[in-house]
C-alpha cells in the first residue's frame, strides 16, 4: 500500500502520520493490513492513538474501553473529504487560463487537446483530492505572480503544462511569498489589465 499525505494539512489539523494511517485504513476497510499495524504498538499505545483520533474528529468510538471492533468505527465525513477521489480536472480546467495575449498581440487559447490533458492529469493526481489541491494552490500562485511582474503573456498551454509539472517550480516560492501579498490589484504591471 503506498500511502500520499499532505505533510502541512497533518500539521494544520494537528494530526499524525500513524492517526491518518489508521483512519484511512478503517475507511478501506482494509482490516487485515490494520491488525499487522496496530500488532506494532502496545495497549496503552493503542489506546492514546484511537483517543486522538476521535479528539481530532476523525472517527467515532462506539467500542467500549480496550475493544477494538473496527467495524465500530465511524470515519466522520470532514475525513472522508479528505480521501476523497474523483476526476477533479474540471475545477482544474476552471482555474487555468483559458487565453492570453502574446508579446506580439495574438490571441492565444491555453486550454487545448482537454481530452488527452484530463488523462495526463488525472494519472498525476492519481485522483487524490490532496495532489488536487496542492497542484491547484500552485497554479494560482503562478498566476498571481505572473501578473505582479506582467509575464502573464508568457504561460504555457496546458498541455505543455502538465508535461513539464510546472507546478513544481512554484512549490517553494509559494512557501517563501504568500498568496495573498501577490492578489495587491493597485499595481499590475503593464499589459495586465482586469476586465
Amino acid at each position: 500500500m503506498l500511502l500520499q499525505v499532505d505533510v502541512n494539512y497533518l500539521l494544520k489539523n494537528r494530526i499524525t502520520v500513524d492517526q491518518f494511517l489508521i483512519a484511512q485504513l478503517i475507511y478501506e476497510k482494509n482490516y487485515e493490513l490494520l491488525n499487522l499495524y496496530l500488532d506494532l504498538y502496545s495497549s496503552e499505545e493503542l489506546k492514546n492513538i484511537f483517543l486522538g483520533l476521535v479528539k481530532t474528529g476523525l472517527i467515532d468510538n462506539y467500542n467500549y474501553n480496550d475493544q477494538y471492533d473496527f467495524n465500530k468505527f465511524i470515519i466522520k465525513p470532514y475525513f472522508v473529504s479528505i480521501l476523497a477521489q474523483g476526476d477533479f480536472f474540471d475545477e482544474f480546467i476552471q482555474t487555468f487560463p483559458a487565453f492570453i495575449i502574446r508579446p506580439d498581440g495574438t490571441k492565444d487559447y491555453l486550454r487545448t487537446d482537454l481530452n488527452r490533458c484530463r488523462r495526463t492529469y488525472n494519472k498525476i493526481t492519481n485522483n487524490k483530492y490532496a495532489i488536487h489541491l496542492h497542484i491547484l494552490q500552485c497554479l494560482q500562485f503562478e498566476i498571481a505572480i505572473k501578473r505582479k511582474e506582467g509575464k502573464l503573456a508568457y504561460m504555457k498551454r496546458l498541455p505543455r503544462w502538465l508535461a513539464s509539472e510546472e507546478w513544481k517550480c512554484y512549490e517553494q516560492r509559494i512557501k517563501d511569498e504568500n498568496l495573498e501579498s501577490l492578489s495587491n490589484t493597485e499595481e499590475l504591471g503593464y499589459g495586465n489589465k482586469l476586465e
